[in-house]
């Protein structure tokens, strides 16, 4: 049994996970687009979630049990990114959005070709991977308001809803 100390955290977590060290890659933006922007430009993100349905099996006149149930994912992730004068990453969702549905023609494509993989990277303090992320068959599903105002000098931050079907940690 182990002694409850700050001297066993300290040796036992002798570097931490920094939340500023982390990289979005999608290899392959459907539509076109250089997929180091995307990556270069992304600023901020979650880790995805999860949680398990609850199956309650009541017993008599107790509180029942509990098992665990499905596997459930959120299926939303939302990712920001800094806009630039040359309006990359705008264009990389625009040309993306026209191929799910066209807002023109109206007209969508199968659900293979308007989906990706993306994949999350968490960076050790020397730049190697520490983690990889694959969230499976994610497309852009909305694009948020950007706000604009003469009251102050920041920088666009554009930021999207990305649905994904799973994710999965990959193995190393």
């Amino acid at each position: 049994m182990s002694k409850m100390s700050t001297d066993n955290l300290r040796n036992n977590l002798t570097n931490l996970q920094r939340t500023y060290l982390w990289d979005v890659l999608i290899p392959n933006p459907l539509g076109g687009g250089d997929p180091d922007t995307i990556s270069i430009r992304a600023r901020a993100m979650p880790l995805p979630g999860w949680s398990f349905g609850q199956i309650l099996v009541p017993y008599k006149q107790s509180p029942g049990v509990v098992y665990p149930g499905k596997l459930a994912f959120s299926h939303d992730w939302v990712c920001t990114f800094i806009e630039g004068e040359d309006h990359a990453v705008f264009d990389i969702i625009y040309d993306w959005r026209q191929l799910i549905v066209h807002d023109k023609t109206n007209i969508g494509t199968t659900d293979v070709a308007i989906k990706s993989d993306i994949y999350l990277k968490l960076l050790k303090t020397d730049g190697d991977e520490s983690m990889k992320i694959r969230m499976v068959g994610c497309f852009p599903r909305i694009g948020d308001d950007v706000p604009m105002s003469y009251d102050d000098e920041s920088t666009v931050l554009y930021s999207v809803t990305w649905s994904y079907d799973r994710w999965e940690k990959v193995a190393e």
